[in-house]
């Protein structure tokens, strides 16, 4: 190689990973917006199911969403592209029912924070004078938990047994997506295998991301499915992921199937 060309290789290189460190910067600056947008729907929408139920008004479809960044949305083109509002709309179309959304889920989550902070949170809720009982509880998490150093797959199966034993039914767990082209793609699998048998076992329902995702190329699951930061979801994943769930809660609850590229977007609920 001569100089020009290797000094011009080099520029390339330079450029493409300059992209990248700026595509990602732009998917990190969502997650301050996204959770205090979260945050603060939730005490509203807490605070206006109080109202209600102290009204004895009848009250809304009660959905709970639990997970990680993927749930606050991170990655989408907007909010309301995240696959968790997208399920809240498209319970709304199925039931005919409003819906009222809580997202508890936590940006870096993990199977013990899960334990540790997300399900304590939903078992202290209240509103009136009685414990909160929601109608549907998703979940995604795992992912992040691929990265912690000393975490066996059976400490982390062990973890979602707890999960799985906890969660208040109907739930609907997503498995973990496939990590290709990475190394780490083994070790998602494991965990996702022990995901997928401790959910099971507590009658949670499985939502098959890893398959879905494995039967894609790497070529067309990084370019087509992946937000800037290479990591995250993008849009058209996450609506992927909520027709998945969607279609599983349908056949669980003897819902109409539906077709979630036709669902408007999510409004919320209030009052």
């Amino acid at each position: 190689m001569n100089t020009t060309v290797r000094n011009l290789t080099g520029v390339g290189v330079s450029v493409a990973a300059a992209g990248i460190y700026r595509n990602a910067k732009a998917v990190a600056k969502q997650n301050p917006v996204f959770r205090r947008y979260w945050e603060n729907h939730l005490i509203t929408t807490l605070r206006l199911l109080d109202a209600a139920a102290r009204a004895d008004k009848e009250l809304p479809l009660i959905y709970v969403a639990l997970g990680d960044s993927a749930a606050q949305g991170l990655g989408a083109d907007r909010l309301e592209d995240g696959y968790v509002p997208r399920i809240a709309a498209g319970l709304q179309r199925a039931t005919g029912r409003p819906v009222a959304l809580l997202n508890i889920s936590l940006s870096g989550g993990t199977a013990a924070s899960v334990l540790g902070t997300q399900l304590p949170q939903l078992a202290g809720l209240t509103i009136g004078s009685a414990a909160l009982r929601p109608d549907i509880v998703t979940l995604d998490i795992g992912g992040n938990d691929v990265g912690v150093a000393g975490l066996t797959p059976e400490d982390f199966g062990n973890a979602m047994d707890q999960i799985a034993r906890a969660l208040p039914q109907p739930s609907f767990i997503a498995d973990i997506p496939t990590f290709k082209p990475l190394r780490t793609q083994e070790r998602a699998s494991q965990l996702s295998a022990e995901l997928t048998r401790a959910a099971k076992a507590h009658g949670c329902s499985v939502i098959e991301l890893e398959a879905l995702s494995n039967s894609f190329s790497v070529w067309e699951y990084m370019t087509k499915y992946h937000a800037a930061d290479m990591f995250h979801p993008n849009t058209p994943w996450y609506q992927r992921w909520s027709q998945m769930f969607m279609d599983a809660i349908s056949e669980r609850l003897d819902l109409p199937r539906v077709d979630m590229d036709t669902v408007a977007d999510w409004k919320p609920w209030r009052g």
